[in-house]
């Protein structure tokens, strides 16, 4: 294969049942087929906000249910969802729909509200695996398949981070405008935990780094779902999202434990891979300010190159990547479409940084060694056919830019 790596990430908001998976995976490769022509494909699952990567107790424990990425905006706070979902859908409705405000949030979030109330365990979850790879492989695609750990309690509920260990979750996130505390800091140590983990079947000793049981329960997850590995997000093991200066001070205490963190996921993984969602911003900044370092790059096998129209500074995409260009990972450039988790649409909502994104690959296509996005919006529908082919033919003019590259398809510029 010759082209960039073309990395997308899925949902179970694609499946109408999710007893039957096949048929919207069959759905889904019909509708990316010229993405699978000729460059390699992974697939990022992100089944939950990986509370249940943190909660799984092993195989025989299969039947076990947990709380699926099934909401648009959904957070938690004071009165328990539904009286939160009421305040913030009336706050919508002044602000977007009566206000007419077009720009932050609660407009980029939506409204909160439950897409489906089918319920999901491990079982299902190892049908939809299986699914993926079976289909995958008839079609003679060589699939990578990874899951989705997110460090925050966006998307569904957050058991482990909110209510198991709130003592190394006290950091926030904007969940759709509601500053929630349960982002996992690694460096903080865990109280002790008798409840039985795939990777700790005794529980959880008092005093173990948060960021060490993160990397072996991974790990046994990870092994056990038989995947290629797993995909951190949302700038996993740096706490302060977003901004520099939502950095915690980068003491040598911290450093020490947010590297020890990725050294350890990088033992305890073995050869499975392990792709990170960066901060947004340049390598230099994030050694700077979060405390990141060569050490820790070196663990990955590929970067995220952020670039969400609705945090991203738009000066700080091209320094990125080429500041992160001299490092081992693989980088991964970010294209907006649609959200899984929020309602905004970033090709109609933000077409300028839509466009900006697509102006500026073909230049930056030395750096890269492929692309990502989201591939199925809140709804659970995928990217409309007419982005998608738009942005395909910037992709492959990228390939056609990239040194030792030839194009795969002829050239349309992106109107």
């Amino acid at each position: 294969m010759t082209g960039l790596e073309a990395c997308l990430w899925l949902t179970p908001k694609i499946f109408d049942d999710l007893a039957d998976p096949v048929p919207a995976v069959e759905a889904f490769l019909d509708h990316h087929r010229e993405w699978c022509e000729g460059r390699p494909l992974t697939l990022v699952f992100a089944a939950s906000n990986g509370d249940h990567v943190l909660n799984y107790a092993g195989r025989a424990h299969r039947a076990d249910r947990f709380d699926w990425a099934r909401y648009n905006c959904f957070a938690l706070g004071d009165g328990g969802p539904d009286a939160l979902a009421r305040r913030h859908n009336l706050d919508w409705l002044s602000r977007v729909r009566e206000g007419g405000e077009r720009s932050y949030n609660p407009y980029s979030a939506g409204p909160m509200f439950v897409l489906s109330e089918q319920e999901m365990d491990y079982d299902l979850l190892a049908g939809i695996y299986a699914a993926l790879r079976s289909v995958a492989e008839a079609r003679g695609i060589a699939l990578t398949l990874l899951e989705y750990l997110e460090p925050g309690p966006e998307f569904c509920r957050s058991d482990w981070k909110t209510t198991r260990h709130p003592e190394v979750s006290a950091a926030a996130a904007d969940a759709g405008g509601h500053v929630v505390p349960g982002v996992i800091d690694v460096t903080l140590p865990l109280a002790g935990d008798p409840h039985r983990y795939a990777a700790y079947p005794s529980g959880i000793p008092a005093g173990l780094a948060a960021g060490d049981f993160v990397a072996r329960q991974a790990a046994a997850f990870v092994a056990d779902f038989e995947l290629d590995g797993i995909f951190l997000g949302n700038q996993f093991g740096l706490v302060g999202f977003w901004h520099p200066d939502n950095a915690p001070p980068p003491t040598p205490s911290r450093a020490a434990g947010v590297e020890r963190f990725f050294t350890q996921l990088r033992s305890a993984m073995g050869e499975g891979l392990v792709y990170w969602m960066d901060t947004y911003w340049r390598a230099d900044v994030e050694r700077d300010r979060w405390a990141m370092s060569d050490a820790c790059y070196a663990t990955l096998d590929a970067i995220l190159i952020s670039t969400f129209a609705v945090l991203v500074e738009r000066t700080e995409i091209e320094p990125n990547v080429r500041g992160k260009a001299g490092l081992d990972p693989k980088l991964l450039f970010g294209l907006d479409f649609v959200d899984p988790w929020y309602w905004y649409r970033t090709h109609l909502d933000d077409r300028r940084t839509y466009l900006y994104q697509r102006e500026i690959l073909p230049g930056l296509a030395a750096f890269v060694d492929g692309v990502s996005f989201f591939a199925n919006d809140t709804f659970g529908h995928f990217v409309p056919a007419g982005p998608l082919a738009e942005t395909l033919v910037t992709v492959c003019d990228a390939e056609r830019h990239k040194p030792g590259e030839s194009a795969l398809k002829p050239s349309t510029p992106v109107q």
